[in-house]
């Protein structure tokens, strides 16, 4: 019941979190590369889902049948797979199983402004920080191609201030999201992160958009502690292998 497919895309998604991710591939990449593929899952029943694989990793968008996307992720055998918790999944056991809170962001007091930010022109220096802070990060080739290819296409942006840097993944119909936060570690302790990310949610609100991210539960009281606000909760599969 499920197959690629290559038109129509758009029109499929949900309008959530993992339908804006799944939107923000195809808007970078569109659906011709074999790294970044689409998939339909209509049953019978009426429910329908888009699956969307881009390299290891899997986003599920909409009403997939637990059966058919246990099946599927056995077949491709991704990294990574994001789901809402609304459809909890029996894998093997090398998944873990990682909760992770959704937040909103609310804009506080902050000394930066945000013309002070260094936006794009940041790549290099970016990766270094997100180097010390997450092992699967992955070579530094691989990850320019994505993020640059992204941010020529007005899909992503990089921000860096005083060595802490934050990704916009994607700003779709004014939902934005956040992912990649980190502080090199010379420099952590002294609030830069919680001050940059208010600059970034004070920007968003003046602007009429609304800003989110993930956190998983060792870094949920951090979020909490910044004022921000928890919306959601979901699953992230991972495994190593």
């Amino acid at each position: 019941m499920i197959r690629q497919i290559f038109d129509g895309i758009p029109e499929r998604l949900t309008d959530s979190y993992y339908g804006k991710k799944i939107m923000a591939a195809y808007l970078s990449y569109g659906a011709k590369y074999d790294f970044c593929r689409f998939y339909a899952c209509d049953d019978p029943d009426g429910s329908s889902g888009t699956i969307h694989v881009y390299y290891a990793a899997m986003v599920i968008d909409g009403n997939v049948s637990h059966q058919d996307a246990e099946t599927f992720i056995n077949m491709i055998k991704p990294m990574t797979v994001e789901v809402s918790g609304k459809t909890p999944l029996q894998l093997p056991v090398e998944y873990q199983r990682l909760r992770r809170t959704l937040f909103h962001l609310k804009s506080g007091d902050t000394d930066i402004d945000f013309c002070d930010i260094n936006i794009n022109n940041c790549i290099a220096e970016s990766y270094i920080v997100l180097k010390e802070s997450f092992e699967n990060m992955g070579d530094f080739d691989k990850w320019y191609v994505d993020i640059s290819h992204r941010i020529r296409h007005g899909v992503a942006e990089l921000y860096l201030y005083d060595r802490t840097t934050v990704t916009k993944s994607f700003d779709i119909d004014g939902y934005v999201f956040l992912s990649h936060i980190a502080t090199a570690k010379s420099e952590r302790g002294k609030g830069t992160a919680r001050r940059l990310l208010r600059c970034l949610a004070k920007k968003y609100n003046s602007d009429g958009r609304e800003a989110y991210l993930f956190a998983l539960d060792h870094r949920r009281s951090f979020y909490e502690s910044i004022g921000f606000e928890p919306v959601g909760e979901d699953i992230l599969y991972e495994t190593d292998q």
